[in-house]
């Protein structure tokens, strides 16, 4: 037996992908509660002497999510794992990792203690925020790229005067990542963020006149920066409609609505969390299995 391969409840079927790219069987764990709401975990496969990976996205509802995967990597640890590695494609809290107000907590450090804390020997993780989050963590994170599956998915369905636009100053290397193997040039658009939920973007700069723009970021929660994005870039003469990337969909609040707004040619995003129940958007999905499977197989080997 190479490695143990578990899931948690956040993904399954992001999991079952991940053990058809390895070639190994997804192994039995149970998840169940007592009746007084506390979780229950039951490994049902041996462990003892093995290279244990759980898969878990930390996606919402993230303590959920984050205490089951302690429970988890915890139950491996004592029952006599030779290693356990946390596979999280998207990672919760990552972005509360400097404080503004000096009032409020350091999310993604206290996320990284309680994991410290749950035996793991390493954490997979798939185009984290900042990879300044990687100083977070008591012990080595190991950071997965999706730009690559993204832009290969692209490559045949730009036109020849696309341009790679970042919505924001913090994705800029993201938008020359994708841009680089595209051979496009990239342009920025200066944002404001007014609360948790609302930006304002405020100018363009790069030449965006008379191209398709394609906006690239981290992810997609609320689609507040990427819809303020795109309004500005076609306010700047870019040609409709505008394709948005990005790692992560999370899709929630009020981005059904914002993103309806926007002429989309198409918005496409990994599989890194399930699929939305309901989306009123040309929404396309890469699997991120292959790049989870990459890393696993060189730790693995040791390569």
């Amino acid at each position: 037996m190479r490695c143990v391969l578990l899931s948690g409840s956040s993904h399954p079927a992001l999991a079952t992908d991940l053990a058809a790219a390895l070639g190994v069987p997804l192994s039995r764990c149970t998840i169940e509660r007592f009746p007084d709401g506390e979780l229950d975990v039951d490994l049902h496969d041996r462990v003892r002497g093995v290279d244990v990976f759980v898969l878990q996205a930390l996606h919402a509802p993230v303590g959920e999510h984050l205490l089951e995967l302690s429970l988890i990597a915890d139950a491996c640890y004592r029952a006599g794992a030779s290693s356990v590695t946390a596979l999280v494609p998207y990672l919760g809290y990552a972005r509360q990792d400097r404080r503004d107000a000096g009032r409020e907590p350091l999310g993604a450090r206290v996320v990284a203690d309680l994991l410290g804390a749950s035996h793991l020997e390493r954490l997979v993780c798939l185009d984290l925020h900042s990879r300044a989050v990687e100083g977070c963590f008591p012990l080595p994170v190991e950071h997965a790229s999706a730009i690559g599956a993204l832009t290969t998915f692209l490559e045949p369905r730009l036109p020849s005067n696309a341009v790679v636009v970042s919505p924001d100053l913090g994705a800029v290397k993201r938008a020359e990542a994708l841009a680089r193997p595209l051979g496009l040039p990239v342009a920025v658009v200066h944002k404001q963020r007014l609360s948790g939920a609302d930006v304002k973007a405020h100018g363009v700069v790069g030449e965006v006149r008379g191209r398709h723009p394609v906006l690239v970021d981290d992810m997609i929660s609320t689609g507040g920066t990427l819809a303020a994005a795109a309004q500005a870039v076609l306010e700047a003469g870019a040609e409709g409609p505008v394709t948005v990337v990005a790692s992560h969909g999370l899709f929630v609040g009020p981005a059904n609505e914002r993103l309806s707004k926007v002429p989309l040619a198409r918005v496409v995003v990994t599989d890194s969390v399930p699929r939305p129940a309901t989306v009123t958007f040309p929404l396309e999905r890469v699997p991120c299995a292959p790049v989870l499977a990459a890393v696993v197989e060189r730790l693995l080997t040791k390569a």
